[in-house]
């Protein structure tokens, strides 16, 4: 027999590069993943998303946002309306209206302050934990509006 070694045939190339290659071949081979503008583009998109929610704070808190707010508690109104069981009273749900028209006049007027909203927020937020509003939850809306709308500022 003859000393011949047989050959192993060529390895099939992948349609992707492994791991193992792209670490070891040198620097010049290696091709980045992301266009160079990427950490640029992504960086200037973040720093102008901070710098616009700066400035929408800066304005709902120098009271110029009223209206904004008027309307932000129009839609909880609709909401709650919604959420009224049938055992609330139409007295009831017309005086928790007419404390709410009050209270979203007086913050587009500007004479409410966002401290004095948060016990309002807080009424909201447990009298509608269950998606329902009873006869004793919507008296404590219509009381913690009233108590918000009495102690208004006016400008």
């Amino acid at each position: 027999m003859s000393d011949i070694i047989p050959i192993a045939p060529e390895p099939r190339s992948l349609p992707f590069r492994r791991p193992a290659d792209y670490y070891a071949a040198p620097l010049s081979e290696v091709r980045p993943l992301f266009p160079r503008w990427v950490p640029y583009g992504c960086g200037t998109a973040s720093l102008l998303v901070i710098v616009v929610l700066f400035m929408a704070g800066t304005f709902a808190g120098s009271g110029k946002a009223g209206s904004l707010f008027a309307m932000l508690f129009g839609t909880m109104q609709d909401e709650i309306r919604g959420m009224l069981t049938k055992d609330v009273t139409p007295a009831q749900k017309a005086a928790l209206d007419a404390e709410f028209k009050t209270m979203r006049g007086k913050l587009a007027a500007g004479s409410v302050s966002m401290d004095r909203l948060q016990p309002v927020l807080r009424a909201i937020r447990d009298a509608s934990m269950d998606s329902k509003i009873t006869p004793d939850e919507a008296a404590k809306l219509t009381r913690a509006a009233h108590d918000v709308n009495s102690v208004a500022t006016p400008r």
